[in-house]
Order: C-alpha cells, then structure tokens, then sequence
C-alpha cells in the first residue's frame, strides 16, 4: 500500500541484557488502510544490517507487553490499528556500536474478509530502510 513507509524512520531502540547480548527495536506500520487481528500478522525477511534474522529472536509488543513473534498466531482477541505502529525487538545480536544500520522487514497481513478461493487475501510489503543508533539515548 505504502511500502515507503512501512518502517517507522526514527532512531533504533537498543537493550542490553546482564550476559551482554544486544537487542534492538524499531516500529512498522500496517500495510493496510483498516485494522486487523493480530493473529495475521506475518514477518519475515527480517534483516539487521545485511544479516538474516531468525524468527525465533523476533519479539512484538502488544498492548504495552513483549510476545515473541511465534505466539502471534494464537492472538484472536488482539489487533493491530493503522494508527498505531508495532514495536518489533530483534534479539540475541553482538553489541553495537553508534551509527547507521540497515534494517529490512517483509510485513504482511492476513485479510479475514477478502477471500480468494479457499484462503484470505495477505497482503505484504518489503523495505530497507537506514535508521540512526544512539546507544547513550535509546531505549
């Protein structure tokens, strides 16, 4: 719908945990114009800086708490507004340092009212974008 805009262009959250592994945020928005239940969200394609992100170190936040993306699908009674962009929390990466970083995410979402033979219309949307870290004012 609005692929230029799908990642939010702000500066990348980051956390470090005690064992010294760094997890960084940033926010995407919904490609679609209405909302829609949570439980059809699809990610993938998830890149930070040119390297691949496994799904099992993806995390949303929903309603002010952390989910891990795989426990998504279960969410029948959440949704997801056009207004409101989702936080997702990559985790398990080396530290990093400050500076520019690439991030690539392919954001979909099931359609449960527009089917297509047997199954709901997805609709997904890809962008790189270069978002700013600044690890002394980012949260």
């Amino acid at each position: 719908m609005f692929p230029d805009r799908l990642i939010v262009p702000e500066e990348l959250g980051v956390e470090e945990d005690a064992g010294g592994a760094t997890a960084v945020t940033f926010r995407v928005r919904l490609p679609w114009y209405r909302a829609l239940p949570m439980d059809g969200l699809h990610l993938s394609d998830v890149a930070f800086d040119g390297r691949p992100v496994a799904s099992d170190r993806l995390d949303v936040e929903i309603d002010g708490t952390w989910r891990p993306y795989e426990d998504v699908a279960g969410l029948r009674d959440a949704w997801w507004f056009v207004l409101d962009p989702l936080r997702v929390r990559v985790r398990g990466l080396e530290p990093v340092a400050d500076g520019e970083y690439k991030v690539t995410a392919t954001v979909g979402a099931r359609v449960p009212y527009i089917v297509l033979g047997t199954e709901a219309l997805v609709i997904k949307e890809t962008l790189t974008r270069a978002l700013p870290l600044n690890a002394r004012s980012a949260a």
